[in-house]
């Protein structure tokens, strides 16, 4: 029974990871992003205009025009977390990676939130505070960019270590978990998006109260959600991978991206501080297993081996 609800999922995950349907996804978040650029754009151009028009409609809206950038950054946001739920499926260190991506999307999205924010932009320099924490956001952002770029080197350069499981049945198995956090994905962006809109009363009292701000309850939310998946696929990993080196590299990660979902709710300037410790970390382990990998694969491919002699076995 399971595992016949295992494999329809997987076939929904192989139909929706299809080119067409990622075609048709990267169609409608350039889409999206555009139009909700014009659109925050055009609401804020009537709201310096009309100032005399009841302020409950523009209730919460800022007036600087740097904030319209916060609506396309979302709805890009929005497409990595649907990218990360995709990697889960194929890659783990590259699903690891996306999670370091996001949280520098949200860094950057924060600046343009920030810049927006000043009462006086001509004169922004009479906002010390607000300035230090745009500085250290930047700063921040450039250091989380370089981190997820070496993170991405590493991990293509690690070699390969061969096994000789059947590992149909695990990949299997992510398929039907990525399908599952993507139908949760989509409440939370549904449920979100009602707390935007001041909908959420009308929702299960589970849901509400509505956060202060939205981004509050989404994003960390969904890293929970990560938290615990996770950690179900270390433990079915074991039955896989039940290598020291394995164990050790995905544990890592979870302790990783619990760090990260701290990030999310902790003050500024602390959370971006958080944020690139969880990701130093990160890089820290995966160059440790790149490092402990490449002797064992050096040792076991025949070149640890004495010229002329067979290959070393390989330990169990």
């Amino acid at each position: 029974m399971l595992s016949s609800i295992c494999r329809r999922l997987a076939d929904i995950f192989d139909i929706l990871d299809g080119p067409a349907v990622r075609a048709w996804l990267e169609r409608m978040v350039v889409t999206g992003a555009a139009v909700g650029f014009l659109v925050h754009l055009i609401v804020i151009g009537i709201a310096r205009l009309f100032p005399d028009v009841p302020q409950t409609l523009f209730e919460g809206i800022n007036e600087s025009p740097l904030h319209a950038v916060y609506t396309p950054f979302s709805v890009i946001l929005f497409y990595e977390v649907i990218l990360l739920v995709f990697a889960l499926a194929t890659s783990h260190t590259g699903e690891v990676a996306t999670q370091y991506q996001i949280i520098s999307l949200i860094v950057v999205r924060g600046v343009f939130k920030d810049i927006g924010g000043f009462h006086n932009l001509e004169n922004w320099l009479a906002e010390p505070a607000a300035v230090k924490v745009v500085l250290f956001d930047m700063a921040g952002a450039v250091l989380m960019f370089l981190i997820v770029t070496g993170f991405n080197l590493l991990r293509h350069v690690t070699p390969k270590m061969p096994t000789h499981r059947d590992l149909r049945g695990f990949i299997q198995l992510k398929k039907a978990v990525a399908v599952l956090l993507l139908v949760v994905l989509v409440t939370l962006a549904l449920v979100n998006l009602a707390s935007w809109a001041r909908l959420v009363e009308g929702l299960p009292v589970v849901l509400a109260p509505p956060p202060i701000d939205v981004d509050l309850f989404f994003f960390p939310r969904f890293f929970e959600f990560m938290i615990f998946t996770d950690v179900f696929l270390l433990i079915v990993s074991l039955a896989y991978y039940d290598r020291y080196e394995h164990v050790f590299r995905n544990a890592g990660f979870v302790i990783s991206t619990v760090l990260l979902r701290v990030s999310l709710s902790t003050p500024k300037p602390y959370d971006v501080a958080l944020a690139l410790i969880a990701m130093l970390y990160g890089l820290a382990v995966l160059g440790v297993f790149a490092c402990f990998t490449a002797i064992e694969h050096w040792r076991f491919t025949g070149r640890g081996a004495q010229p002329g002699g067979p290959p070393m076995p390989r330990p169990d």
